[in-house]
């Protein structure tokens, strides 16, 4: 009984957790130098995230958690130049170890099994190629449950904030009247700060999305959609695919 009880209180706590909401912040710059930027909160103090990149550089993240902090940022470090004296001796031990190595020892050291090793082993690695699985990917019964899963995602995703500012030009001006028209009819709200430039092609431009979700939520959509009959299908086309190029 005292099991069931702590299983029970375990259960509701996890439950609680997940349901606390998540809410999100994302930013990208179409331009030069692209850049990409999001925030995360979990609850008040459960966890806080928060990542960027710009191109070009190391990206960069943060992450704060009611238990801990963990900063990583990645910083390219140069090494130092090696000196002239340095540079020197590993010339002379480059070229001793040339004088030494010949193409007779390269032979006996791989052996005359060397070849066919490393053919049985570039087979066992070999997977299966993707295209075997295309077929199962694009086709309706598979198309039409992950855009119903993507959609119950956008939909729960409750977009609160959604607007694009700056100037943007496709390289064909009736592509540019497309583009301005697509958004006007989408989000007309959102597109108030942006320009269209229908002379020349032209990417100056910002995105800019907030919300909040519920794991729950997101958990109870992906495993039905993990469940569905195409996904199930696709699972055990790849195990057979496996299993047989496994056993040959």
């Amino acid at each position: 009984m005292a099991i069931i009880v702590i299983l029970a209180i375990l259960f509701s706590c996890i439950l609680l957790i997940l349901c606390l909401p998540v809410s999100y912040a994302l930013t990208i710059h179409i331009g030069t130098p692209f850049h990409i930027e999001g925030q995360g909160r979990w609850g008040r103090k459960l966890a806080d995230a928060s990542w960027s990149y710009t191109l070009g550089e190391e990206p960069h993240h943060e992450l704060h958690m009611c238990w801990k902090r963990s900063l990583a940022v990645k910083e390219s470090v140069e090494p130092p130049l090696p000196t002239a004296e340095e540079e020197e001796k590993a010339w002379d031990e480059l070229e001793k170890e040339s004088q030494r190595l010949t193409y007779e020892d390269l032979l006996r050291q791989e052996g005359p099994d060397a070849p066919a090793q490393s053919d049985a082993k570039e087979a066992k690695k070999k997977k299966p190629p993707i295209r075997r699985f295309l077929a199962s990917f694009f086709n309706a019964d598979f198309l039409a449950a992950f855009f119903t899963w993507l959609s119950r995602l956008l939909g729960h995703g409750q977009i609160r904030r959604f607007t694009l500012t700056g100037i943007v030009g496709l390289p064909e001006p009736h592509e540019t009247g497309m583009l301005a028209g697509a958004l006007y009819a989408i989000c007309p709200g959102s597109v108030t700060d942006l320009q269209f430039n229908f002379v020349e092609e032209q990417y100056d431009c910002t995105v800019r999305a907030s919300g909040r979700l519920y794991p729950a939520v997101l958990l109870l959509f992906t495993a039905a959609f993990a469940a569905s009959r195409p996904v199930r299908r696709l699972w055990a086309e790849w195990h057979a695919v496996n299993k047989e190029e496994q056993h040959g």
